[in-house]
């Protein structure tokens, strides 16, 4: 795919090094020339310097009928112009736009912007649940958030040690979709008996997560 990346630092440089990896087609746009030439030379891909909010930076680095655009800058008026620019005038595909304020998240979407990224909301969640139960080896957010990818260790002092998934009252909201046991990893049963040390992969919304993390520790925490 052809993706366009617009304005940010850390966030772009990341996001470019990991779409290169998958082999997209890369270009980028920064208003800050001195990191457009460490961009280019790191990356080996066009940078264009300017406001990727103007649309004349963004003819000159020939968008149209991009894939996909993500807009990173600080400024989330400017990536709602930004996606809106790339959408309607120069026809890219799927529009991205990272926002810095959470409040903002509902307005994009009512202004036709559906793809939006609160960077801020879901760190900070990752980092609450991450921080407070030790069990916790890894979380992702899905969906803007409203669903979490977790991986959950039963301790042992958890009720579910010696149990078949069938005989447990997991919440109806969330699944144990995979159980990584030592060097194996099986997609559960209702016959499945959870031992001491099992990783489960658990999809959960937001609101049931305390309880599931709850249910798999035992309310083990640090």
């Amino acid at each position: 795919m052809k993706i366009i990346l617009v304005g940010g630092r850390k966030k772009m440089d990341f996001l470019a090094k990991s779409l290169m990896n998958k082999k997209h087609e890369i270009v980028m746009i920064n208003d800050d020339e001195a990191f457009c030439k460490y961009l280019s030379k790191t990356h080996g891909v066009p940078v264009y310097f300017g406001d990727g909010s103007k649309p004349y930076i963004l003819s000159d680095a020939n968008i149209k009928g991009a894939d996909v655009i993500i807009a990173l800058t600080p400024s989330d008026a400017d990536n709602l112009v930004i996606c809106q620019i790339a959408s309607e005038i120069y026809k890219v595909k799927r529009a991205f736009a990272a926002v810095n304020n959470p409040k903002n998240v509902d307005v994009f979407k009512k202004l036709g912007i559906h793809s939006v990224v609160s960077s801020t909301y879901i760190v900070s969640m990752m980092i609450e649940q991450m921080a407070s139960v030790e069990s916790i080896e890894s979380y992702f957010s899905i969906d803007q958030g409203k669903i979490a990818v977790m991986e959950v260790i039963v301790q042992k002092n958890s009720t579910l040690v010696g149990k078949r998934l069938e005989k447990i009252a997991f919440p109806k909201e969330g699944i144990i979709g995979c159980v990584i046991r030592g060097l194996e990893s099986f997609i559960p049963r209702g016959q499945t008996i959870l031992e001491i040390g099992d990783k489960l992969v658990v999809l959960a919304p937001f609101e049931a997560q305390t309880k599931i993390i709850e249910l798999i520790t035992g309310g083990a925490s640090r």
